[in-house]
């Protein structure tokens, strides 16, 4: 029999090449034929107010929203995917007909099939920032039964009918893009749905029942780990990025770190092993790391320094897994990139230290000032450490790099282990910066990245005071560095979820004590407008567990505190405020659910041990 949980909020239906965001009974967006592609349109319900409750079918990543007028029953849609095609599909079982408004930033084409409508998104289109379409893309809205269309809206009548998005496919773009989607389109008009949801079905409960973590027990504890793996794998692209949420359809370094630990804590080997080998291939093909990159298409989006802290993570999950799995043959395959990813990484050495990523989440959310850019880094320089010395022990065990190349490296990262505690503390204080950097480092006069003055992302150029501008500000803008330093415990946390902190476990464990006296000061999120990441809770927890602090009086708040957070039969978002997701906040993010997930199962087992 199955099973339905009640949904919250913006969710995510996927299969890796065509994927929808939905709320209530609205689409939010829709996009494929890869993951990075603009949203080809949204259809939000018309007419008088009705209700809509969202379920997602037990043992799958497919939704029935409920629909109702009042007390009146209006019927129901179920949501789902093709398990190996790129069409996104909903059926529509009604006693009543529902309109819908379909809006694009494209023209709804006719074609000569009257039910359907072409979309073709042109080549250049921005993705993100600067980041653009490199082909042109073709799609299809495909109704069924006798829906009705008057311009661009379309009303589902009384009974069954169906709503197809058809992308084309992402190894055939332009004209064979079109043709495509056209071919797809023809072959839905074909299909039993009912035999497609059966397929879709099986296709999730094989995937899911590859699971081998045990659920904790907390409340809900074996729905937040189907949850959050379907949040995962809805958003993971078959090349093997994932999305970093609704608003960035691109694959982001950082973020996706998180999602491959929580595929590695799951169980989901073959998704933890693709993630690393898109990420090589981009390397392969590039020579560097862009910031985030485009999944199916060429497409990039760079930011400054994109060659440190990022870099440290893609280092580690080599690292973990190859340790998971003892597939060794996957290391050796991988070497130039694992060594390139350590290189990378020292090619920024300046007094031991590595600095900020233009993205990070300390700059890209205004904890941190961007004109502290090229400081020293606490995090991205414990990474850099950990990651280096994990991989050349690794290798050297293996017996896969030259002696002499593993001493070298390893001498480089030894060093800027003996000068961590100098340059990022101070007595009991922890800094997350360090600005002596920028008297040892050589520091770019032009680079491309976000102005100091207007903000906007562009070409700049330095400043005497080590600032950076485009030009239009250049000359009429003072723009510095910045002197101060920063404390910010969450950037602890995230160096002992990384495994790679370089502090001393009496400092661990005075800044946790601190964190949670501030967390219950703060009603743990409830009571004061405070501002909060995601996932600070989730890392909390889980160094909590590392530095044997489980029992702490207040503990088992701070966990009650993170799993209120969640949407109710879903995940965590970006941000949040007073306890409550931020309005400017992406929704079912992957990143933030992985880890949460993670700090709720390492906690738990610490706790229980």
């Amino acid at each position: 029999m199955l099973t339905y949980i009640p949904v919250e909020g913006i969710f995510c239906v996927g299969n890796g090449q065509v994927a929808a965001y939905l709320q209530n009974a609205d689409i939010l967006q829709v996009f494929g034929p890869d993951y990075s592609t603009p949203s080809a349109l949204s259809m939000r319900l018309q007419g008088p107010p009705i209700t809509s409750q969202n379920q997602r079918i037990g043992g799958s990543g497919n939704y029935v929203t409920n629909l109702q007028k009042g007390i009146d029953t209006i019927g129901k849609i179920t949501s789902f995917t093709h398990p190996t095609l790129p069409i996104f599909i909903r059926v529509f079982d009604l006693v009543a007909p529902i309109t819908y408004a379909l809006q694009s930033d494209f023209p709804l084409q006719d074609t000569p099939c009257g039910s359907n409508r072409l979309i073709e998104i042109p080549q250049g289109w921005q993705i993100f920032a600067k980041c653009k379409t490199v082909e042109d893309i073709f799609c299809q809205v495909v109704c069924l039964g006798d829906c009705s269309w008057e311009g661009n809206t379309v009303t589902f009548p009384a009974g069954r009918s169906v709503c197809c998005f058809v992308a084309g496919s992402d190894s055939a773009m332009g004209l064979a893009g079109y043709l495509k989607s056209c071919a797809y389109a023809d072959m839905v008009q074909r299909m039993d749905m009912g035999e497609i949801l059966d397929l879709s079905m099986d296709w999730w409960r094989d995937t899911l029942s590859q699971i081998t973590l045990t659920p904790p027990p907390v409340p809900q504890g074996e729905e937040l780990v189907e949850s959050v793996a379907v949040a995962l794998i809805s958003q993971t692209a078959k090349e093997g990025g994932t999305l970093a949420g609704m608003f960035y359809h691109l694959a982001y370094g950082r973020d996706m770190y998180g999602v491959f630990r929580g595929f590695l804590a799951l169980g989901l080997y073959t998704y933890a092993r693709t993630m690393i080998t898109y990420l090589a291939d981009i390397y392969t093909r590039r020579g560097y790391m862009p910031n985030a990159s485009g999944m199916g298409g060429y497409c990039a989006h760079c930011h400054e320094n994109d060659d440190v802290e990022q870099t440290g993570y893609y280092l580690l999950e080599l690292v973990a897994y190859v340790q998971a799995t003892k597939d060794v043959a996957f290391l050796k395959a991988h070497l130039s990139y694992g060594c390139g990813m350590l290189e990378a990484q020292e090619r920024h050495l300046a007094g031991g230290m590595l600095p900020f990523n233009g993205d990070e989440t300390y700059i890209a959310g205004g904890i941190f000032p961007r004109s502290g850019i090229d400081h020293g880094s606490m995090e991205a320089t414990s990474l850099y450490i950990g990651s280096s010395l994990a991989f050349l022990d690794l290798v050297e065990a293996h017996g896969l790099l030259d002696e002499a190349y593993i001493a070298t490296h390893r001498q480089k990262a030894t060093e800027a282990t003996h000068l961590f505690a100098q340059n990022f503390t101070s007595g009991e204080t922890v800094y997350i910066n360090q600005p002596a950097r920028l008297a040892v480092a050589s520091m770019p006069n032009h680079r491309h990245g976000v102005c100091h003055g207007c903000n906007q992302m562009t070409y700049l150029h330095r400043t005497p005071q080590n600032g950076f501008l485009c030009t239009h500000c250049f000359g009429s803008v003072e723009a510095s560095a910045t002197t101060t330093q920063y404390t910010t415990d969450c950037a602890l946390w995230m160096t002992v979820f990384a495994g790679c902190s370089q502090l001393p476990p009496a400092l661990i464990t005075s800044a946790l004590e601190r964190s949670m006296t501030q967390a219950v000061e703060s009603g743990f999120g409830k009571q004061e407008a405070q501002n909060m990441v995601g996932y600070q809770y989730g890392v909390l927890l889980y160094a909590m567990a590392e530095y044997g602090m489980t029992h702490h009086p207040r503990a088992k708040d701070l966990l009650n505190a993170l799993l209120s957070q969640r949407m109710t039969g879903s995940v965590w978002v970006e941000y949040y405020q007073s306890g409550q997701p931020s309005l400017h906040s992406c929704p079912y993010r992957p990143w933030e659910s992985a880890i949460n997930l993670l700090g709720i199962i390492t906690f738990d087992r610490e706790r229980n041990s």
